[in-house]
Formats: structure tokens, sequence, C-alpha cells
């Protein structure tokens, strides 16, 4: 059985994370066990008459004296881990000085350590007194430096001196906690999390089989004239001669093979599999059982020999594989337990932080909940038939389609009444991008945030909506907070989303929603060059490769949503400038040229490492018809930037807030 290296990798790298944890853990158990002579388990177990004690006691009786607690628990000052000075607050005079009491307080200290030396063998565990000494002179040093000659004018010391009859009832518990018992508890926690992520660990393998399952809920192009207009879109931005073979080899290396495909590999069965899922998301065998559609590939191929001055090898080579990112196996590593927790606080921080700029988060359009329910409720479909329908038909009349959360905020007096739609990209959600929300309510407008929760790495898989039906849910909340039209800021993955809208709402419509365009790292452009080689299959060479890799195309949700639900085909737009939009139409031309907004904007980072960005800006100038340098500056290039680097560069910052405010 030949065993797919991509998953052997995962393997690895999994099991090292689990390791990590595993043995700095372990030689922890072992030291404590070697130190005092008991397992953590046997010092709380010995421990707990103890906490019994402390739970059932009333304040006064529990805190009334810290010797019998001693004495009952076999306590000692020498448990703690900190020397303990007294500090009597009345006896200290209205004129002392911070130097006498810094000396006297040294000299305690140094008494204390004298005494302890000679009635002790053993040094009291943790303390060094001759270091804590010369840091209580650096101290003093310091405090007169900065003109605190009277200990009274000390910030905070009324409140010290408050907090002074709290001491006697306190110095149990603190002494409790500086003593090695809290050191078993600490210990026993982090097993406990150790034994969490361990069973995490697990449950992760046997969920990512699960997701192994092809489900085919993404369709190919369904009509004739839609994959011919696709067809010949693709093939006008394809180089000839080199360039093709090129492109041709970039979906024919999947990283499972000993070596990428050259083109004279590439058999012409091998590029009639490739075109099979490409245009009809299906295997070869499901296409072949149409006459009519084999024909069809047959055409493509020979259109493609003959436009680009190419040959394909008769024949097919079983050693040669393709991209079909629907059917492949879905690749993924293991994140720990404490990821999702850390990404699920961060996003629990910024729901409160939007909540206090003045958002209002709604779950979805058809929410009963929703302040105009009345308007967008759902109303399910009623049978013609007399005969009673299963509960299946009915779940399946019923279900609502798909629908979006979002996050809404408008001014009182918004100086700009169009909304500005932000459609984030692939991460953890939202809270990657808190900086910029946090810019854009600055600008007086009405602000949507659409959320992507199957790209922001939640453990949760949901039925995700395709781009298409994306665009009916962005109407719906257009129609709901009464907005005609809106400007459209898309990052990432974001832009893909736009695009549908675009592509479903052209700007040369009069009823068209889109007022302006945003695009930041673009992937709707040339989608079907290097996108989905360089995401799904890349094996990471560089740095920033490696952060996409980590962080983004091997988390379990993203890369299921990525396999398993992401089409190429309602991605990706070929559209036409506003300065075009007169032009005479293409061959075939259809929705997927639409004509772009006049307040159109669109950032690309130079150094991308997931799309040659060079191609794409010499596509949108040539044939797409975007100004650059101009004062519409239509297409900016960020030089030296990779992918979502804008987000932590201010120069380039403060460019998108700039077109967010123009547009």
């Amino acid at each position: 059985m030949i065993v797919d290296h991509l998953l052997t990798r995962t393997g690895v790298r999994s099991l090292g994370l689990v390791l990590a944890g595993v043995v700095p853990l372990a030689s922890s158990y072992l030291i404590y066990i070697l130190a005092y002579n008991e397992t953590p388990v046997d010092t709380l177990i010995n421990q707990l008459p103890f906490m019994l004690q402390l739970l059932r006691a009333n304040s006064s009786s529990s805190f009334s004296s810290s010797s019998i607690l001693f004495h009952n628990n076999n306590i000692s000052p020498r448990d703690s881990l900190l020397p303990s000075i007294p500090f009597d607050s009345a006896a200290v005079p209205a004129t002392t000085t911070i130097s006498s009491v810094v000396a006297a307080a040294a000299a305690t200290v140094v008494s204390a350590t004298e005494s302890s030396s000679t009635t002790t063998e053993q040094p009291i565990p943790g303390s060094n007194l001759p270091v804590l000494s010369s840091s209580i002179v650096a101290l003093v040093q310091f405090l007169d430096t900065h003109g605190y000659k009277d200990i009274h004018q000390l910030p905070g010391y009324q409140y010290w001196i408050a907090l002074q009859p709290l001491k006697e009832h306190l110095s149990p518990v603190l002494n409790f906690i500086s003593s090695h018992q809290t050191l078993a508890w600490i210990l026993t926690g982090l097993h406990l999390w150790m034994a969490a992520e361990l069973v995490f660990y697990f449950m992760f393998w046997k969920k990512l089989a699960r997701l192994q399952e092809v489900d085919r809920v993404v369709k190919g192009v369904g009509a004739k004239a839609k994959r011919r207009e696709l067809f010949e879109r693709c093939l006008e931005t394809v180089e000839e001669g080199e360039g093709v073979k090129r492109w041709i080899e970039v979906w024919f290396d999947t990283g499972r093979t000993k070596q990428p495909a050259k083109f004279e590999d590439i058999g012409r069965a091998n590029m009639v599999t490739w075109m099979a899922w490409a245009f009809w998301a299906a295997p070869l065998e499901e296409v072949a059982q149409s006459p009519a559609a084999i024909i069809e590939l047959n055409e493509m191929i020979d259109t493609i020999e003959e436009v680009k001055k190419i040959k394909f090898t008769e024949g097919y080579n079983p050693n040669v594989e393709c991209i079909r990112l629907s059917l492949d196996p879905v690749i993924a590593s293991h994140r720990p337990l404490i990821y999702y927790t850390l990404i699920w606080s961060a996003n629990a921080f910024t729901r409160i932080v939007f909540l206090s700029l003045g958002f209002t988060r709604y779950s979805g359009t058809l929410d009963q909940t929703h302040p105009l329910e009345q308007q967008t409720k759902f109303k399910p479909k009623h049978r013609k038939s007399s005969s009673f329908p299963s509960p299946g038909a009915i779940a399946a009349e019923n279900r609502p389609p798909g629908d979006l959360a979002y996050w809404y905020r408008t001014p009182a007096k918004p100086q700009n009444p169009i909304p500005l739609v932000f459609i984030h990209g692939i991460g953890v959600g939202l809270v990657q991008y808190i900086h910029l929300v946090v810019a854009l309510t600055f600008i007086s407008r009405p602000l949507i945030l659409v959320e992507v929760p199957e790209v922001s790495s939640q453990l949760v898989q949901a039925e995700c909506m395709t781009p298409d039906d994306t665009y009916f849910v962005i109407e719906r909340i257009l129609k709901i907070h009464k907005h005609p039209k809106a400007t459209f800021l898309g990052h990432s993955l974001g832009t893909m989303l736009c695009a549908a809208v675009c592509r479903a709402s052209p700007a040369s419509s009069p009823k068209s929603i889109v007022h302006g365009l945003i695009l930041t790292d673009p992937i709707c452009f040339l989608t079907h060059h290097s996108i989905a080689h360089n995401f799904a299959y890349r094996t990471p060479a560089t740095a920033s490769e490696l952060v996409i890799d980590l962080f983004a195309a091997r988390e379990i949700g993203t890369s299921w949503f990525i396999m398993r639900r992401f089409c190429w085909t309602e991605s990706i737009i070929f559209p036409i400038a506003w300065s075009k939009r007169h032009q005479k139409p293409l061959v075939c031309q259809g929705k997927l040229s639409p004509v772009l907004p006049q307040r159109t904007r669109v950032f690309l980072s130079s150094n991308d490492n997931l799309m040659d960005m060079s191609k794409v800006a010499e596509y949108l100038r040539t044939m797409v018809g975007l100004e650059e340098g101009t004062e519409k500056d239509e297409l900016v290039i960020m030089d030296g930037l990779d992918h979502a680097q804008l987000l932590m560069r201010p120069e380039w910052f403060s460019r998108i807030l700039k077109a967010a405010r123009e547009c």
C-alpha cells in the first residue's frame, strides 16, 4: 500500500506536537516525585482534610489563628517559598523615610537568615537572601532618585495601610499558596489538561477520517453555453507554447508522486481526466456515460492543441496524477485543544469590542428574532399532492435557504449613507481584522461585517453556501436595513464572495446593488492558474509558505471547506472595467464578465506566495482595463508585500482606509 506522503508528514507533525507537550510534563512529574518523595496525587489526597476544613469553617474560625492551621496541617513557615517580613503600620512615624524603613526590613531579613541558618541544617528552599538584600538597596536608590523621600508619598501607600488588618487572616492562605502543596495542584492541572489534549488528539483523527467522505456537493458548470464561456475566458488568459505547458504542469503537481509531472509525461487521457473534474466536477467514469460530454471534452483538447500550439502524448500515463479538489483526500494537521480555546477566547473578546463600538450582531436574515422578521420571515413551501409526505421530505421542504451571521453598525447621521460591506478571508475569523474594523468605525458610514465561519478555524462543520447563494443573503441584508446599494470590501477568500456579488449584480445593471468595490489580495482573478496547488498541495519551502500551511491550509475545518466545498468555477470572474463597458462583446461573453463599478480599487501584493500577482496585474491592465498610477488609482501594486501583510503595514493600511472612505 502506497502511503500518501502528505498524510505521513501530517502524522509526524501531529505526533511531534503531542510529544512536545508530553515530554516536559512527564519530566516535571518525575522531578516532583524525586524532590518530595511522593506523587502530586498523594499530596492532594493528604491535603484533602485540610481543604474540607477550610471549606466548612466560617470566616471567623478559619482565619482566627495561623498557628492552629499550621499545627493541624503540618504546614510551617518554612514551607513558604517567600520569606515573610513583618510590617506594622502603627510603628511607622509620620516622618519616617523610605531608607530607614527599608533598612529595618533588610536588617530583619538578615537576622531571620542568620537565625534560620543556626537552627536548621538546610536553607529555606527557593530563598536567596543576599540577592533580596541587594534588590532592596537597589529599590531604595531608585525611589530616592525619583523624589520619593517619604514613605507616605509612595503611590498606593494608603491602600496598603488599609489592608493591614487583613494580613492576619490572609497569612495562612498565603503560606499555603507558597507551599509545595500548591505545586501539586498546578502539576495535576497540567496533567489533566494533557489528558484532554490526548483525547482531543484521537478525536481529531477520527473526525478527519469521517471528513474523507466524497459527498459530491460541489457541482460542475451545468449548461454547455456556460462551460464554453468559462473555457474561452480561461484559454484567453493562458500564454502559448511554454506558458500553457507550465500552466498544465501545475495542475498535475499533487505532491503525491516522487516528482512533479512534466508536460511530456502527461497523456491526452490524463488531460481529459482533469478537465472532466474541472468543468463537470465529476470523475471521468461518470462523465463518460454521456456521449455528448465525451465529444465536448475532446473538442476542448483539440482547441487547446490548435490555439496554443502544443500536442499531447497519446494514451494515459498511470504514474501521473492530477489535482481534483472535491475528489482528493482532505489533508489536515492536528492542532491542540488549547489552540481552539484561545481562538474562541479571542473571538469572544472581539465580540465585546464590537458591541462596545456600537455594532449589533444578527444570527441571520431568517432569524425570527430579527427586528424586521415580518419582511424576511421564511415561509415553507406547501405541497400540492394530497399524499402524506415523509418526515425527510417535510424537513427538506421546510429547511430555509443558506444564511449568514453579520454585524451591523450605523452612525446617527452618517456623512455617507451607502454602507460598507466587509467580507474577511481564511484565518481565525474577524479577530484578525479587529484593528481594521476599529479604524473603519471612524469613517462616517454604515458598516456590515459578514462572518464566514467555515474558514475561521471552527471545529464544527456546518452546511456551506455557494458563492452564488451568498449574493442572495447579502441582498436580503441590504433590504432589511433599507440600503439599495453598498460598497464591498473583501480580503483574500472574501474577494471570491465579492466576485459572486458582481457576477450576479453587475454595475452596468440599473438594479445593481454594487456601488463600489475594494479587493485586497484577490483570488478571484486567474483562479484557474496556481491558487489550488499553492494553497492545498504545495510543500512549504519558505517561512511565509509555512505560515500559510500551518495556520490556514492545514486547519481541519478550512481544509475540509477547500477540498469539499470550494468551487473554482463559482469563484472566478473575467471582469470589464467601467471605462470599457461599451466595448465590443467578447466571444461567448456572459455572466463571468461583469462590468466593475466606477469606484473600483484593487490592491495586489507583489510577493504574494499564493498567486503570481505580476501576471494578475498584467491581466488587469491589458485585458480588464484598470488604470494604475492615475487619479483613479484603480490598480495598486504593493511592492515587497506578501499575502495579508498589508494589514501589518501602516502605509498600506492607511491606503485601504482611504479607499474605504472614497468608494
